[in-house]
């Protein structure tokens, strides 16, 4: 059996990331959730929506003990499990743009920070934040633009701060600086 990712540079079959569900056991299913409680990374990427996609065959109660194990530091993923619990169930989601900010596409990402920005929902502030460490220097820079509007909130100016030590890419990393001038 193939596991996820596991043909990723098959240039035969450009559906490799494509998940038959039915083969998909217990074990993938807890490496994907796993995957969600690190940093974001493209495997985070990849396991929020393979997980959107498994639906009910992701364990509800797997997913709750998960949420209890998590500490204050990591509200935002309580979140995004519960949205996940949501999803599954079928319940109504609050935050429907979920699934493109935390898309496997960069593009897709870029595209939801900017409808997120466009629209100034603040809603989105908890879920953008980790995004400051995207793989994706353009989705890490629609981040920084939406929350620069917001610099005046102590926790957007801490996480910036704290970013604008960590940015590899020195033309986000000048920019990030004239934000606090």
């Amino acid at each position: 059996m193939k596991f996820l990712g596991d043909d990723i540079n098959n240039t035969d079959n450009p559906n490799w990331d494509v998940i038959e569900v039915s083969k998909v056991n217990d074990k993938i299913i807890m490496k994907l959730l796993n995957y969600l409680k690190y940093d974001v990374s493209d495997k985070f990427f990849i396991s929020f929506e393979s997980l959107l996609k498994l639906g009910s065959r992701v364990p509800e109660a797997t997913i709750k003990n998960i949420v209890k194990e998590l500490d204050q530091s990591h509200d935002f993923k309580k979140e995004l499990f519960q949205f996940i619990l949501n999803f599954i169930n079928n319940n109504a989601v609050e935050y429907h743009l979920l699934p493109q900010i935390y898309s496997p596409d960069f593009i897709v990402r870029a595209r939801a920070i900017m409808k997120i920005k466009e629209n100034d929902d603040v809603r989105y502030i908890k879920f953008l934040l980790p995004l400051l460490d995207d793989p994706d220097d353009s989705v890490r820079w629609s981040v920084i633009k939406f929350l620069s509007k917001h610099i005046k909130n102590p926790i957007i100016y801490s996480e910036l701060k704290n970013h604008l030590n960590k940015e590899l890419n020195p033309i986000i990393s000048d920019n990030l600086k004239e934000v606090f001038e």
